[in-house]
């Protein structure tokens, strides 16, 4: 009865990113323990509810339709415990975050970005290089001396490559419309 997400793996193999915890306040690593089933019991049998009410002498002659409250579809729950209270809190999926890093070898180029070196990456984006006609996921990114940053990029084939990213056009100097005599009458002014 479980759905079944591309997330849910993530989650069984303990690739949770860190997260706030309510038992002790802090942003702390994840653990997970298990998976949530729901019971199999009737709900009429749970000691968590009240008892439903006692039906008297007029209970015999009446019939009270109970209404059933319905049963919402059930979604992944897991059982995650804080690596530093060791508490363990049940979440729902979509309240769990996990380090997803993206293998190169299942991209498409269609999905990627097209590198340009004016363009402006972040870490985990995934590139298409046209000049190599390969993709590939950026991993680092590393500033240089002259305000551009250096990406490095891995990609499938070609391995780990450093790409320029960020590099700012400069417009061609014009060629002064100003004679060399009058520079120096100028110069001299001064």
């Amino acid at each position: 009865m479980k759905v079944e997400s591309r997330k849910r793996q993530f989650i069984l193999d303990g690739k949770i990113k860190p997260g706030y915890c309510d038992g002790c306040g802090q942003v702390t690593e994840k653990a997970f323990v298990g998976e949530w089933m729901p019971s199999d019991k009737p709900r009429e049998d749970d000691p968590l509810l009240p008892p439903p009410p006692k039906k008297g002498r007029e209970g015999k002659k009446k019939k009270t339709v109970v209404e059933e409250t319905p049963v919402p579809a059930a979604e992944n729950q897991y059982w995650i415990r804080c690596m530093q209270c060791n508490q363990v809190h049940l979440l729902q999926e979509w309240q769990i975050q996990i380090d997803r890093e993206l293998s190169p070898d299942e991209l498409k180029a269609e999905e990627c970005q097209v590198y340009s070196p004016h363009g402006i990456y972040a870490t985990g984006d995934a590139l298409y290089h046209k000049a190599l006609d390969e993709v590939g996921v950026v991993r680092e990114k590393q500033a240089t001396g002259s305000g551009s940053y250096v990406i490095i990029v891995e990609f499938c084939k070609s391995g780990k490559k450093q790409l320029l990213e960020n590099v700012q056009l400069t417009p061609a100097r014009e060629k002064s419309s100003e004679s060399i005599t009058d520079i120096i009458k100028t110069k001299l002014r001064r």
